[in-house]
């Protein structure tokens, strides 16, 4: 049987514990059935033994006994007058008081037997009606704004989604040689801040070019869904502008490093669309490798830090192709061994990934 408030963690027991809070407290821990009327119980009291539920009314009158415990003439709002049993009651509770009370069945007898009346019910929790209806109140209405922004924002998510499908179903397929986005300087830029795919946050250029980069994306994996292959675009085009990076070169990398494979795990345990290793993820402090705008901002950062060291320069048209080439090789074989072998490392794999970077990049740029 639950027992009073004795039976509460220490903290929740003591005097300082206002009666609202200790009831809230046994509440939560009751096996308590909701919507449960003394109706019910007396058609099959045995189905609710040791189920607590809820009743509020006025105390019509008090006994208490020596030891603390007393009855409670309890008048509820709509099944009459109870005489209740508390192991322990308040000091603080007057006749006349409206108040919630949480009442367990203590004795249920069998369904074979006759019961004349209600079971034996006994009071756990008592609290005052005005508070815990005020904080019900409140909670249903916080409940309802938190419902109504959450819709919100699917309409809206939906709205730009909507707004994508319409323009990339009118979209050119093919390659990307005129879909290049406009180079600017971000020299001095120090934090890239990730957020939810949002069509308004892209520029006007990327807008424009957004349905050829979809539809070139969604052709090449066809098994990406839609709103895959909007986050897909969405980060490459973001990202690429605002770290002042060619989104046709970041398309031909992840081509080489996961086909557009959301999932895809190498054997060295890199992670998603452009593969980043588990100490990139820790270091750019991602939560989530394998979330597309997560994995591409990344990686997309990781490359342009490369860049920038080896063209010593912010600005991408600064870059020769060789300092875009040392780029990649360290990507895929790390800064160290390029720096060892003064260029491209002699690995097959560092090589053959190199050169089919470059030419993926050449086709779209339409060299």
């Amino acid at each position: 049987m639950l027992g009073s408030v004795a039976s509460l963690p220490t903290a929740l027991a003591q005097e300082s514990v206002s009666p609202t809070t200790q009831y809230l407290a046994l509440r939560r821990a009751s096996p308590i059935v909701w919507g449960l009327t003394l109706e019910k119980i007396r058609e099959t009291p045995s189905t609710f033994k040791g189920k607590a539920f809820e009743l509020e009314g006025t105390i019509a009158g008090l006994s208490p006994s020596n030891d603390g415990s007393g009855l409670m003439i309890f008048k509820t709002l709509a099944s009459g007058t109870l005489t209740l049993r508390m192991s322990q009651l308040p000091a603080w509770l007057q006749p006349g008081a409206i108040v919630r009370v949480l009442c367990i069945v203590t004795e249920g007898g069998d369904d074979s037997g006759l019961i004349i009346g209600l079971p034996e019910l006994e009071v756990i929790a008592v609290a005052s009606a005005l508070d815990i209806n005020s904080l019900e109140a409140r909670w249903k209405a916080e409940q309802e704004y938190k419902t109504a922004l959450r819709k919100q924002q699917e309409q809206e998510r939906l709205k730009d989604q909507e707004r994508l499908r319409v323009t990339a179903a009118t979209a050119p397929r093919g390659n990307l040689s005129s879909r290049a986005l406009p180079i600017k300087s971000l020299a001095g830029k120090k934090q890239i801040v990730l957020g939810p795919p949002r069509f308004e946050d892209l520029s006007a250029s990327a807008r424009a070019v957004f349905p050829a980069y979809r539809g070139y994306i969604k052709n090449h994996n066809k098994r990406l869904s839609d709103t895959q292959a909007d986050k897909i675009t969405y980060a490459i085009l973001r990202y690429s502008e605002e770290m002042d990076m060619d989104p046709r070169l970041i398309v031909a990398t992840v081509i080489a490093e996961s086909d557009f494979k959301i999932q895809d795990r190498s054997h060295a345990g890199a992670m998603g669309l452009i593969q980043l290793m588990p100490d990139e993820v820790e270091r750019l402090k991602l939560t989530n490798p394998f979330d597309e705008i997560q994995n591409l901002a990344g990686g997309i950062f990781l490359l342009k830090e490369r860049l920038n060291k080896y063209s010593k320069s912010s600005t991408y048209t600064d870059a020769t192709l060789e300092q875009l080439i040392l780029t990649l090789a360290s990507y895929n074989a790390g800064e160290g061994a390029v720096k060892k072998y003064g260029g491209v490392p002699p690995y097959r794999e560092t090589q053959g990934y190199v050169k089919k970077i470059m030419r993926i990049y050449k086709e779209l740029i339409g060299q």
